[in-house]
């Protein structure tokens, strides 16, 4: 434990010292470890906007920030659950839930799409080659966004 800093150690042997504490680490170490496995056995998307939510004996839940999300990971309920029994989590009932504030103000930076720098110098060739109209003007604009100009 040398690595980390003197608070850490701190905290640690504090949490060391109470079994309730302790009881809450590894609930908590199950937990993560479970969420770990949730990012690689469902798809990116709903991944990003779901979370493993509480362990229960017998149960799963698992916190989505919409209903949309939430309706998907119940179609893909039984895949799901064979998933998690390849990964030695057996016999878990998966409970989906809609939890809009679970996480507040979580910020996601926007997915903005980007062009290759060959397709830029495609896409300026053909802005040279075409006559003047409309879709030359969307062209520029196009290249004007990419470009930065």
């Amino acid at each position: 434990m040398t690595n980390f800093p003197a608070q850490a150690q701190r905290a640690h042997r504090f949490i060391g010292t109470d079994n309730r504490l302790r009881m809450l680490q590894t609930h908590v170490n199950e937990i993560l470890r479970l969420q770990k496995v949730w990012h690689t056995i469902v798809p990116s998307g709903l991944a990003s906007v779901s979370r493993i939510g509480q362990i229960d004996a017998d149960t799963v839940s698992i916190y989505c920030d919409h209903g949309a999300a939430a309706a998907k990971l119940r179609q893909l309920i039984p895949s799901i659950s064979n998933a998690l029994a390849k990964q030695g989590i057996l016999g878990q009932t998966i409970l989906v839930k809609v939890r809009t504030n679970a996480i507040p103000n979580r910020y996601r930076e926007p997915n903005k799409p980007s062009i290759s720098t060959a397709g830029l110098t495609e896409l300026k060739n053909l802005h040279t080659e075409l006559e003047a109209g409309e879709l030359k003007d969307a062209l520029a604009n196009l290249l004007s966004k990419h470009l930065g100009k």
